[in-house]
């Protein structure tokens, strides 16, 4: 199933359990409408955001997301590919972030759970270009760390 007919599909459960209680609750139609239009509008920018992945936009990507989330900040499909397009811009603390708020919304999320393990790949090969870059000062350490690297690997 694709992302957009998936999130299409979730969002369309979402505001079906939300009319169902708003009818037990006797929640007025006005708010409904809200709601509704909020869903609307969080859809569409997830699916721009998603668009603009696949196109490799990913500083408006992360722009999209970040609007998605003002308006939904509870839903960790978006935290997930918030958290993605910071990992594409080298924002890989940032990232490391998002992935965890994601896995806190949905723990048993194996996609957020995959690329959260490849932001901790990337932080650490960050980290052993950062002790290269020291010269003398960090060769001890860069080859303690990349020792680590490739046992972790099988290499």
């Amino acid at each position: 199933m694709n992302a957009k007919l998936k999130t299409t599909l979730i969002l369309s459960f979402l505001i079906w359990g939300f009319l169902t209680a708003a009818y037990a609750s006797g929640t007025s139609s006005s708010s409904w409408n809200m709601s509704e239009s909020q869903n609307k509008q969080v859809v569409s920018f997830y699916d721009q955001g998603v668009e603009a992945t696949k196109n490799g936009n990913y500083q408006t990507a992360k722009m999209l997301f970040e609007q998605a989330l003002n308006e939904d900040s509870s839903n960790p499909d978006i935290y997930n590919m918030l958290a993605h397009a910071q990992l594409k811009l080298g924002m890989i603390d940032e990232s490391l972030e998002t992935y965890k708020k994601a896995l806190q919304l949905r723990p048993k999320f194996p996609e957020a759970r995959e690329y959260l393990g490849e932001a901790y790949i990337q932080a650490a090969l960050r980290e052993l270009d950062t002790l290269r870059s020291y010269g003398q000062d960090g060769v001890e350490q860069a080859e303690d760390l990349e020792k680590e690297i490739k046992k972790a690997t099988g290499h």
